[in-house]
């Protein structure tokens, strides 16, 4: 059974890729900043290109270019269901910046920001999450959390883990009693 300090992959503790919980005036942002061992391009390829989005968060559908607006499909691969996230993707600086507007069901409108640079021989990724409610934030950390390790696996090249496993361990990291 998974811990806290079990290691989510290559040497590193579960604790030691949590992310911030930052309080900002429109809300609260989460940031995550990790480095992955893989090319800046190979990085925007994972994070941008729908094929290799749907190995690790799910499958994106939409017109998939600076003003379009898409939506992904983290659930059952079915439009419109309760776990799809959508917007309109405000920019995109391939291969260093993403912004992207962030619809979910019963949840106001928040924006996802992507920044990848180069790190020696691998790549950093810098996920920020902004404008969340107070009361979703934590839920959204461990969740971006388990997708982020899921990344990690899927440029690594190693089996991509279950996301409800990987959520279930980083959840109490982002939640205090």
């Amino acid at each position: 059974m998974a811990s806290e300090d079990a290691p989510p992959g290559k040497g590193t503790t579960m604790s030691e890729l949590r992310g911030a919980l930052l309080p900002a005036a429109d809300g609260t942002t989460v940031r995550f900043e990790r480095r992955y061992g893989t090319s800046p391009e190979d990085l925007w390829s994972a994070v941008t290109e729908p094929g290799r989005l749907a190995r690790w968060l799910g499958p994106v559908y939409g017109d998939l270019r600076e003003g379009g607006r898409y939506e992904l499909r983290m659930g059952e691969d079915v439009a419109g269901a309760a776990e799809n996230a959508t917007g309109r993707i405000r920019e995109c600086v391939p291969p260093q910046r993403l912004v992207i507007e962030w619809e979910f069901p019963g949840e106001s409108t928040t924006l996802v920001e992507a920044v990848i640079r180069p790190d020696g021989d691998g790549a950093v990724l810098v996920l920020e999450h902004h404008r969340l409610e107070e009361s979703n934030a934590r839920s959204y950390g461990a969740g971006w959390h388990a997708s982020l390790g899921q990344l990690a696996d899927h440029v690594s090249g190693d089996p991509v883990r279950a996301w409800a496993e990987l959520y279930r361990v980083a959840l109490p990291l982002y939640v205090t009693d």
